[in-house]
């Protein structure tokens, strides 16, 4: 199972700046291959992509399929944050630019 970080208070998925295998950097969620890798990992990645006090975050495990449907729904906008609620379901909260 793959793992992605998830805010306890909030349920807002980590996310920041990645790069994919072809190299090209785009915004999604922050996600390891397993556990350990996010244990060893996850805080420097918080701090790196902006989240502060990364004791607030949870590692929570998920499967492919549930990782890429972060990713679509993100769609590469760092203003989008996705929000994964206790009961599995995902939705989007938009930043509101000021004017």
């Amino acid at each position: 199972m793959l793992c992605v970080l998830r805010h306890r208070i909030t349920g807002e998925i980590a996310c920041g700046f990645r790069r994919n295998s072809y190299d090209l950097e785009y915004y999604g969620a922050l996600w390891w291959e397993d556990k350990e890798a996010a244990e060893q990992e996850s805080a420097e990645q918080l701090a790196l992509s902006g989240h502060e006090h990364d004791s607030d975050w949870e590692i929570v495990e998920v499967g492919e399929e549930r990782l890429k449907l972060f990713n679509v729904k993100v769609n590469n906008d760092k203003n989008r944050h996705i929000v994964l609620e206790r009961d599995g379901k995902i939705s989007i909260r938009k930043d509101i630019a000021p004017l």
